[in-house]
């Protein structure tokens, strides 16, 4: 019997990305991040700026907006007021909101249309 949270990773074109698409930006180093938006051509983007920089790229490019949630990868623990650290071997330990991402960050990338991007099947 196979597990139901299997997931299956594959590649697909830039261009063929969608929002909600989970999507690896650093393969091998587990960089997952949820697709917001995706533009190919100036008629889909939702301001001035990015509509004139789409067509400066001439269709070439896919601009991509995705989730910027950074990982904690160190061991945290919760003092008696709440408050949660960052466990640093080396250093004073770190409070674990100085380290995680703001709740609305954006990354944006760009991608050739025809580029290779590592997604996980949902």
């Amino acid at each position: 019997m196979t597990d139901p949270r299997a997931a299956l990773e594959y590649r697909i074109p830039a261009a063929s990305l969608r929002p909600g698409d989970l999507v690896n930006l650093a393969p091998g180093d587990d960089d997952w991040q949820e697709v917001l938006a995706v533009h190919t051509s100036p008629v889909t983007a939702p301001d001035g700026p990015t509509k004139s920089f789409l067509g400066s790229v001439d269709g070439q490019y896919v601009y991509v907006e995705v989730t910027d949630l950074s990982s904690v990868d160190n061991t945290i623990y919760v003092d008696e007021d709440g408050v949660g650290f960052v466990n640093a071997e080396d250093d004073d330990d770190l409070p674990v909101t100085e380290l995680v991402s703001a709740p609305d960050a954006v990354r944006i990338y760009l991608f050739t249309k025809y580029e290779l991007v590592t997604v996980r099947a949902s």
